[in-house]
């Protein structure tokens, strides 16, 4: 089994606590959300990742080493040009082969889930991609979805303003791609799951599922989000 963790993102919205820190290791409960991501990865079964990196570089690099300290062998990207989220995976697609289905994971995101149960919900439904989702009555700020009886995704909305929410499940930053996921992400082209590949794969007809997962997902994308989680895990002010 291979992961692709996307850490290159900045951190803007969290102003200097990301000037020289990649915000994937900010620290919540006295570990950094990246260690965390990576032993939840592991514990699926998870032996190679596959890892981008922007900001800072040498400090993820520095921290994450091969992978062994989690049982898991890492091989880096740089990207001088940020490529998106889905631009990031299709980058990695000569590694990772099209032979089997992948996990793309949000490595900034406090995470507490059972990748093992969506990747079994994957296998056991078929479709070109399965997204975890979570419940939630706050999605400000969320990507939101809608899904049918049958757990088929049947809309999208990132981000949307409060008067055009239409659903409290969000989109939780995992996915399991199936290999024909991976060969429609446009190559060489910066594109983002929620904004390009996955509206494009439902206009296209392509079959998507949802999995509602049991714990939650706490994005960190500002200082108030990143300080609520921090006081939730018993961490001091930031």
């Amino acid at each position: 089994m291979k992961a692709v963790v996307l850490a290159a993102g900045r951190g803007t919205r969290l102003s200097t606590m990301t000037t020289s820190l990649p915000k994937p290791m900010l620290t919540v409960g006295g570990r950094p959300v990246i260690d965390r991501v990576l032993e939840m990865i592991a514990q699926s079964g998870v032996r190679e990742v596959f890892m981008n990196l922007h900001h800072c570089p040498e400090v993820l690099r520095n921290f994450c080493g091969d992978g062994g300290r989690w049982g898991l062998r890492i091989t880096y990207a740089f990207e001088p040009e940020l490529l998106g989220t889905a631009g990031a995976v299709r980058n990695f697609a000569p590694q990772l082969g099209f032979d089997s289905p992948i996990f793309v994971v949000y490595g900034d995101n406090f995470l507490e889930c059972d990748l093992a149960g969506l990747w079994n919900f994957h296998k056991n439904h078929g479709g070109i991609a399965t997204i975890a989702l979570f419940e939630k009555d706050d999605v400000t700020g969320a990507g939101i979805v809608q899904v049918d009886e049958r757990a088929r995704i049947v809309r999208f909305a990132e981000k949307p303003p409060l008067s055009k929410v239409f659903s409290r499940l969000v989109n939780g930053g995992v996915y399991v791609l199936s290999p024909n996921a991976l060969r429609l992400i446009p190559a060489a082209l910066p594109c983002d799951f929620g904004h390009d590949v996955f509206p494009a794969l439902l206009d296209a007809g392509h079959t998507l599922y949802g999995c509602v997962m049991d714990g939650a997902v706490w994005p960190i994308d500002t200082p108030m989000l990143y300080q609520t989680l921090r006081e939730r895990m018993g961490d001091g002010p930031i």
